[in-house]
């Protein structure tokens, strides 16, 4: 991988792959509401909020926050395993873009926490603190991102040629 290209794409990749562990096992907010606090974790969230009676959001939270960060690694993985030398360099080009403009999108967990700690300040009557866990998931969102960056697509689209000296 050191001799290749798109090393740095990889290892970027590596590292977010790292991050999704804690930025799904550790608690990303504590909700604190007339002095009993609740700290959940991103499934515990997505849970709660089936419970509370909001299917609608609480699927749009499970897209974006387990399903997109768990596709958008396992897509630039398959394209840069099958960069250079690709065989259908088409299609490799077409899913990362894909992934690229999702990326935009990434952060929009973190900025749901960070929102709700910023308006949700009502003294003892309630607070929402950010925990660990979004630290992990931000983590993990700019390094895909990241990496996203640091591949080029041209990569795609040059073919492997046999060495000719019979070496």
């Amino acid at each position: 991988m050191r001799d290749s290209p798109h090393a740095l794409s990889w290892s970027l990749l590596v590292a977010a792959m790292v991050w999704l562990i804690p930025a799904n096992l550790l608690p990303i907010m504590t909700i604190t509401q007339g002095g009993r606090s609740k700290t959940s974790t991103i499934a515990e969230g997505i849970w709660q909020l089936f419970e509370a009676g909001m299917p609608g959001i609480a699927i749009i939270v499970m897209v974006a926050s387990l399903l997109v960060p768990l596709f958008k690694v396992l897509v630039l993985a398959v394209v840069y395993w099958r960069a250079p030398g690709e065989t259908d360099p088409l299609l490799s080009t077409r899913a990362f873009r894909l992934v690229y403009w999702i990326g935009r999108w990434s952060m929009l967990d973190v900025f749901v926490v960070a929102l709700l700690a910023a308006l949700v300040e009502f003294g003892n009557l309630a607070s929402v603190k950010p925990e660990p866990g979004i630290l992990a998931f931000a983590m993990a969102v700019v390094l895909t991102m990241l990496s996203a960056h640091a591949f080029s697509p041209k990569q795609l689209w040059i073919k492997t040629i046999p060495d000719q000296r019979g070496v």
